[in-house]
């Protein structure tokens, strides 16, 4: 008998921790998850935000909720995670906060920016899948979803660094994959294209893009979701000469880049 996405994910632990839930991706995780019957471990900025999501999963669901507002960037960040979750069995972990992308040249960029922006790319997010990992190996089961994004799968002129810490996580994760079935956990590189969210109006509905994750979840290494995404990687890592294919991106986001001026100068 096939079983239901609710067996599957609760399955693994009755908690599931979400990093950046309060908007986007992140809030689709917390939706769909909730509706499963899983635990909720919310962590984002804003306590506000925080409280409202809080209010708006038991109130809709019934399932036991608890905070942590803080910023990935934050001085003790693994402290505060463990100190909030030492008593509870997170059987998910949703790494989904990260260092927003933005674009400019490489060395017109504060250095500081940049270097934060890998550090939460890479260390922290290793940080916390070393730890959540560790106590699932313990238990001999888990989930782990790894959000990353298309941009891991292209090369993206005026975006360097961004670019090259999404694509550090799928491959990062892709390994994880395969090492991590031996412990019972199923890992998952989720590759999103442009989603929609409170700055974004374009693009997939993240319901759509939790929805094609889960499905995905313990069946396969990593996912682009919506075909438009799974072609345009393909077509920009593959069927496109590395020349042509950089050219091509550059070419936009310097169009990007000259629109970006002259809407600051109007």
């Amino acid at each position: 008998m096939q079983t239901s996405l609710a067996e599957k994910v609760s399955a693994k632990g009755p908690w599931a921790l979400i990093t950046g839930s309060t908007a986007g991706i992140g809030r689709a995780f917390g939706e769909q998850l909730a509706e499963c019957g899983l635990n909720l471990v919310l962590l984002a900025r804003s306590i506000n935000d925080l409280q409202q999501q809080r209010r708006a999963l038991t109130e809709r669901w019934g399932v036991e909720t608890r905070c942590i507002p803080c910023d990935l960037s934050a001085p003790g960040l693994m402290t505060i995670v463990d100190e909030a979750t030492c008593d509870l069995e997170i059987g998910f972990l949703i790494n989904n906060a990260g260092a927003p992308s933005y674009h400019g040249r490489f060395f017109d960029r504060d250095a500081h920016r940049q270097d934060e922006a890998l550090r939460i790319n890479t260390i922290v997010q290793i940080q916390l899948l070393r730890h959540f990992g560790r106590l699932m190996a313990e238990r001999g089961k888990g989930s782990i979803i790894q959000v990353s994004s298309i941009a891991g799968h292209i090369v993206m002129p005026f975006m360097a660094e961004y670019t090259a810490s999404k694509a550090f996580q799928l491959t990062f994760g892709e390994a994880l994959y395969y090492e991590f079935k031996d412990y019972g956990i199923d890992f998952l590189v989720l590759s999103p294209g442009a989603t929609k969210s409170r700055r974004v109006n374009f693009g997939m509905e993240p319901t759509d893009v939790v929805a094609e994750a889960l499905n995905a979840l313990g069946r396969q290494p990593c996912i682009l979701p919506g075909w438009r995404n799974r072609w345009s990687a393909f077509r920009n890592r593959h069927l496109r000469s590395r020349r042509r294919a950089i050219a091509k991106m550059g070419a936009f986001q310097r169009g990007q880049l000259q629109w970006t001026a002259t809407e600051k100068s109007d």
